[in-house]
């Protein structure tokens, strides 16, 4: 499932940042930091630094606080979702087509447990999934997706460190550089390996472009990674909104255990 393994490492530059479904290995730490109150609405804060890397790092604060919604694009596949960090869960939808296969896929995250209904169209049957059942993954097998709210903050540690640089462009808007090599010292996980492995030296030079809301707060990243020996260019597009009012995330109904050959998809 060559085109499966593709889908992991395009996204694992937004999850080594924190920044969707809260995610990230169950090895990554920081403090959670305090989830705005349920219906409430989170903005940055009026002063706005002066330096650049500041105020770029402000414009995530109602992020940072763990309850919104998000979109994320990257080369023709989409995914959406919640982040609430009050209930400790998280959502995402995924849908796209790589390499012939059509696939969708949903995760839902409540208290450090996964649960995945898959449809990857002709491959369903090799892998032995109802695209209609929702499962629970075994997280002891599917690393990838090994998920612990309490051991994370939404935003991770990462984020701030992988900054190599940043500029303002006029007044709701940044540019600036990623560093992933950077983001991966002191806070390893299997995301970060899954990018680092796969794209090299060009984790060191990801370009960014964000805009901020009328709030100040960030509705807008765009990351591209340069291509390589191993992948393409790759572009990646988030949104953020409904913070504080994102609806929370539960528990599917009439859950089963993941088959052997779907854990395994995320070894």
């Amino acid at each position: 499932m060559k085109a499966l393994k593709t889908i992991v490492v395009a996204v694992s530059a937004v999850t080594v940042l924190g920044v969707a479904a809260g995610c990230g290995g169950a090895g990554d730490s920081g403090a959670t930091s305090a989830p705005a109150p349920g219906g409430a609405a989170t903005a940055a804060p009026e002063v706005t630094p002066a330096d650049p890397k500041e105020a770029f790092l402000q414009a995530f604060t109602a992020v940072k606080a763990g309850h919104y919604a998000y979109t994320v694009s990257v080369d023709g596949t989409e995914a959406s979702g919640v982040v609430y960090a009050p209930g400790k869960s998280s959502s995402n939808s995924t849908s796209g087509e790589l390499e012939g296969t059509k696939f969708s896929t949903d995760m839902v995250y409540v208290d450090g447990k996964a649960y995945a209904k898959m449809d990857f169209g002709s491959g369903n049957s090799g892998l032995g999934i109802d695209p209609d059942a929702w499962y629970e993954m075994d997280l002891s097998v599917a690393k990838q997706l090994d998920y612990s709210f309490e051991q994370q903050a939404p935003l991770q540690p990462a984020f701030e460190t992988s900054i190599a640089s940043v500029e303002r462009d006029g007044d709701a808007a940044f540019t600036g550089v990623f560093d992933f090599a950077a983001a991966s010292e002191g806070s390893p996980n299997a995301q970060t390996a899954t990018l680092l492995k796969a794209i090299g030296d060009a984790a060191k030079t990801a370009t960014f472009a964000a805009e901020l809301d009328g709030a100040g707060n960030v509705s807008e990243l765009v990351l591209t990674i340069a291509k390589t020996d191993k992948t393409p260019e790759i572009k990646q597009s988030l949104t953020f909104s409904e913070f504080g009012t994102a609806k929370a995330p539960e528990v599917p109904a009439n859950v089963q255990p993941a088959p052997a050959s779907l854990n395994n998809i995320y070894k």
